[in-house]
């Protein structure tokens, strides 16, 4: 299989065009690569607004809160380049180009960008938001590259799109679209998606993109099993296929990639006590059931889902595998060559292990050990 680039963020040539953007939008004169002081206190205090609404609490959730144009701008300069970022990262985790793309409750087209910036020929984003559609749309207009847009409540089927789809991409919606504090909320998501599916290819994936705080992971980890259960193949982070065993201990389990901050992300975050140095999320990449589950090499394979922890028995990874979870560490003071990569592993990579000493559920290395990283960061799985 021909190894997927991903695109550079280009952050450099987005943030004016971005800011640029802003401007227009709230109708106002100014440079085109930086917010003057007012400018930017009122960013600041609507990033803020979604913050607490979004995150530290729920006023927000299941609210058209981009209704409000100082929190739709606001979104637009922060959270619309961080979701960016994260959909470069993402969609390159799938094995071909999407070549049509659907993406649903879209905003301001953060993931949408992320797709043509992968190659994708056309692009349809609907939303029930037309202004942050019209927003949505200028930003990638001015990219350079074409999007469709659509006004449309997506929980409204049929959608007024035709055809089939590569992959269809639900970022940060699905609290909003199906609020826990509905009754029957879960069902109703389920069945929703499961709509979805006739419009894939056969080879069609689904994106499904949270947060990573407790609440949106554990939706997401439910989410997961119940997809499963329904017969629906997980492409990616998971190579296990049985229940989620995060879930059984209620632990979290999120993904976590580089962040790229041009100078106005440092500097709302600095403004707005926002303590962010890389991107976390919660993440699914489902596979059309038509296409069945993906062809792994024999071999066990992990996902590290942990940063290095530090325990009684030395730095140690957690892994979760095709054959279960374990954790992987090691006593010895200079590593062999083979297993040199322990040294350099980061959450989220593949891996596979070889000659290990196994203790029940902890992986030790010893001389002879190997260790192989099969899939890096925002690559493909190793089919």
């Amino acid at each position: 299989m021909k190894t997927k680039k991903m695109p550079t963020a280009d952050l450099e040539t987005l943030m004016p065009l971005f800011i640029g953007v802003w401007r227009r939008f709230h109708k106002l004169a100014g440079p085109a690569d930086m917010l003057q002081t007012r400018e930017f206190r009122s960013v600041v205090a609507a990033v803020q607004q979604l913050q607490q609404g979004l995150e530290t609490g729920d006023q927000l959730r299941g609210q058209d809160y981009l209704a409000d144009p100082e929190r739709l701008g606001a979104y637009l300069l922060y959270y619309g380049v961080l979701h960016y970022q994260q959909g470069l990262a993402l969609i390159n985790e799938i094995p071909f180009t999407p070549r049509r793309v659907l993406d649903l409750a879209s905003g301001t087209g953060a993931f949408a960008l992320a797709a043509l910036r992968h190659g994708a020929s056309e692009v349809v984003a609907l939303d029930r938001n037309a202004t942050a559609l019209k927003l949505a749309g200028e930003i990638a207009g001015r990219s350079g590259y074409p999007l469709t847009v659509r006004q449309h409540n997506v929980l409204r089927f049929p959608f007024p799109v035709e055809g089939k789809f590569d992959l269809i991409i639900l970022g940060h919606c699905l609290e909003e679209l199906f609020p826990n504090t509905q009754k029957g909320w879960e069902q109703a998501q389920r069945d929703w998606i499961r709509r979805l599916l006739p419009l894939l290819t056969p080879q069609g994936m689904l994106l499904f993109v949270e947060s990573s705080l407790p609440n949106a992971n554990q939706r997401v980890l439910s989410l997961r099993d119940r997809l499963v259960q329904d017969n629906i193949p997980v492409q990616a982070p998971c190579v296990w296929r049985g229940e989620c065993p995060a879930l059984q201990t209620k632990n979290l389990c999120y993904a976590q990639r580089e962040l790229e901050k041009p100078y106005l992300i440092k500097e709302i975050q600095r403004a707005a006590q926002i303590n962010l140095n890389s991107l976390k999320m919660s993440y699914l990449i489902m596979r059309n059931p038509e296409a069945g589950w993906p062809v792994l090499p024999e071999r066990p394979l992990y996902r590290i889902i942990s940063p290095p922890v530090e325990t009684h028995m030395g730095k140690r990874f957690h892994l979760c595998g095709t054959d279960g979870k374990k954790d992987l560490g090691t006593h010895l003071k200079e590593l062999p060559t083979e297993a040199k990569a322990f040294a350099y592993l980061k959450r989220g990579e593949l891996i596979s292990v070889e000659d290990a000493l196994v203790r029940q559920q902890h992986f030790d290395i010893i001389l002879g050990t190997r260790i192989k990283i099969e899939a890096a960061l925002n690559k493909p799985l190793p089919e």
